[in-house]
């Protein structure tokens, strides 16, 4: 009897494990509030208002207390991603409010290659986040519509926390929205971001070329010259002015 009801709560344990791991790695209730509170429809931010709270400040700094102890390895890919897509994007902006006001973060000193930031029981750059880390982890190209540097240029920074639940159907909505809007053809000229420059390996390992990923996500004239195989790909300057509202 005695064993049977052991074997009925490690069954028990077995069966709940699965659900218990589906969760997203840490909390993002405060991160989604201050996203909603300070970000607009546009994706810039209120860092000016977000600066004056120490309320909002210490909040972003509880929230960033949780990722810098996390054990994302204990959760499936998807919680895994979520997690850390928000821990770059929460970051970048703790560090432009630590040195508020800023005017580009590109001529902010070490800004991505050197500070270095708790996320996940290690020390890391945002860089290092970035391109070793979840570039070839995940060998996701749509997270390049979602990490935000802080630059106009940048895709639009959404106005809720990323999550497991929600992770795919965000990636995949930025796509949609960044990619037409920053692609036009003019005769046999396709101008697109410089992300499709400086990342055209991730493009090109999805999708077998630049242009080919390009076409995906666009219609009309533009889709038909990307696919016609005769495209000549230009990148538009990109703007590293601050994304503040």
């Amino acid at each position: 009897m005695k064993r049977t009801a052991a074997l009925l709560a490690a069954l028990a344990v077995l069966l709940l494990a699965p659900a218990a791991f589906a969760e997203d790695v840490v909390d993002t209730k405060d991160w989604d509030a201050l996203l909603s509170k300070y970000v607009d429809g546009k994706g810039q931010v209120d860092y000016a208002a977000w600066h004056k709270s120490a309320k909002d400040q210490k909040r972003l700094d509880q929230f960033l207390e949780k990722v810098a102890t996390a054990n994302p390895d204990a959760h499936p890919a998807k919680a895994q991603l979520a997690f850390y897509i928000n821990a770059y994007n929460a970051t970048v902006i703790d560090s432009v409010l630590e040195k508020w006001p800023v005017k580009s973060v590109r001529k902010e000193k070490g800004f991505f290659k050197s500070e270095k930031h708790p996320i996940a029981r290690k020390e890391r750059t945002l860089d290092e986040l970035e391109h070793k880390l979840i570039r070839p982890t995940f060998k996701e190209p749509r997270i390049h519509f979602v990490l935000v540097c802080a630059a106009k240029s940048c895709p639009r920074l959404r106005q809720e926390a990323i999550t497991e639940k929600n992770v795919d159907k965000t990636l995949e909505a930025s796509a949609q929205e960044f990619i037409p809007a920053a692609t036009k053809a003019n005769g046999k000229t396709v101008t697109t971001s410089q992300l499709f420059n400086w990342f055209a390996d991730d493009f090109k390992s999805d999708a077998g070329s630049v242009e080919a990923y390009l076409a995906k996500y666009t219609s009309g004239k533009t889709k038909k010259v990307l696919e016609s195989g005769e495209a000549k790909l230009e990148f538009s300057n990109y703007d590293w002015a601050i994304n503040e509202q």
